[in-house]
């Protein structure tokens, strides 16, 4: 009895290996895949097996199923991994750049005061225009620019939204524009103050879109008019991207048809940082005429040098309005009483009249006659340029002959 139940028992035990063999085999067919190839013992090329594919473990949902099996075959529970939250899309905007320290000379109270409005563009300008006068004592660049806002797109504390009320609380000599980046993009449909619609969407583009956007510009025109001061609204530069450089070839027709039409002053900056067809360029002459880098990697902003560039538009301009803001003793003695008016309220180029800001300097101030005097008396016989010994070395007056002994 005791010897059949030992047979019997052992016939069970050789079942279950069985079963556990088979059910094994079943497993490796059941993650049948591409083999690792074993190093060779005998001297073989370990290169060639570490290049031999490895063994992936199937992902369509068998590997969780023989892993429930033998969980309930050995009453174990596996501790399942942590599920990773799935991290963000990395951000393809441009990275702003940082704005750079400028070091200025002490600014006059009265200085003249270049207010700067606009979008990112405006903020290179700006930084330009500040590094060109950096070391003028008498003006003063005040940036108002607000980044990723508009005329259409308005971004919160947009100087632009309520340019009168800024206006009157920021008082300025010039202004500078630059806008327009951000605004490709749909006109809301406005609505009143019980909800009501009163105009609709408007497409990007359209026809009924570009009249409300010269709209737009003609709110900003009025209340830079009301200030009565000089204003420069410069043109939308190219960019790299085809489709937004022609977006901003676009939005550069409208303003300046609108400003041109009114006889006000539209600068266009195209040329200046495209290649020989109009085409973006990274690279170009810089003030000085050198070639070099004038746009950022994201092919939008631009470089120190491309600022500088960009604000010698303005500059010479601002430079050429500080010129008419003269004194009395300069003005001249036939002038007409519009033009002189003109003249002292910093508007003469619009009546094409232009004065240096300080005289000239008198003919007895070139020369200083204790160090050189030359009389053409030839009384003694002297030679007159024997006379000239005390004229300073290498100037065009100095006649003495080196060669001597």
């Amino acid at each position: 009895m005791d010897e059949k139940r030992r047979t019997t028992g052992s016939g069970r035990a050789r079942g279950l290996i069985g079963l556990m063999t088979l059910i094994c085999f079943a497993l490796g067919t059941f993650f049948s895949g591409p083999s690792l190839a074993a190093p060779s013992l005998s001297g073989g090329d370990p290169l060639a097996a570490a290049a031999a594919p490895t063994r992936t473990v199937p992902d369509d949902g068998r590997y969780d199923v023989a892993l429930g099996f033998f969980e309930f075959l050995f009453k174990r529970r596996t501790p399942k991994k942590q599920q990773e939250a799935p991290k963000a899309p990395a951000s393809t905007a441009p990275k702003a750049p940082a704005a750079p320290v400028i070091k200025t000379v002490a600014k006059d109270p009265d200085a003249a005061v270049i207010a700067v409005f606009g979008d990112e563009f405006s903020q290179d300008i700006a930084w330009g225009l500040k590094d060109a006068f950096s070391k003028a004592p008498d003006v003063r660049v005040e940036i108002y620019s607000q980044p990723n806002s508009g005329i259409i797109y308005r971004a919160q504390s947009n100087p632009l939204g309520d340019a009168d009320a800024f206006f009157a609380a920021h008082p300025f000599n010039f202004a500078v524009v630059m806008v327009g980046l951000n605004d490709r993009r749909e006109i809301p449909a406005r609505k009143d103050a019980e909800g009501n619609q009163v105009s609709p969407a408007l497409e990007f583009r359209t026809d009924e879109w570009a009249r409300a956007y010269q709209r737009e510009i003609d709110r900003i025109r009025l209340a830079f008019a009301k200030q009565d001061k000089p204003v420069f609204w410069v043109g939308l530069p190219p960019v790299g991207s085809e489709d937004l450089a022609a977006d901003m070839r676009y939005l550069n027709d409208l303003v300046s048809s609108r400003l041109t039409e009114r006889d006000e002053d539209f600068i266009d900056v195209w040329d200046a940082f495209s290649d020989e067809d109009g085409n973006f360029s990274f690279r170009g002459p810089d003030l000085n005429g050198q070639d070099v880098r004038l746009r950022l990697k994201n092919a939008i902003r631009f470089t120190q040098e491309g600022r500088r560039k960009l604000a010698f538009y303005v500059e010479k301009l601002v430079i050429r309005v500080l010129s008419q803001s003269v004194d009395e003793d300069v003005l001249p003695k036939n002038l007409a009483s519009a033009d002189e008016s003109a003249l002292r309220e910093g508007l003469g180029a619009r009546r094409d009249i232009y004065a240096l800001r300080k005289p000239p300097l008198e003919s007895d101030e070139l020369i200083n006659p204790s160090v050189f005097s030359l009389s053409f008396s030839a009384e003694g016989g002297d030679d007159p340029l024997n006379n000239a010994d005390n004229a300073p070395k290498y100037r065009v007056d100095d006649f003495v002959w080196k060669g001597r002994n």
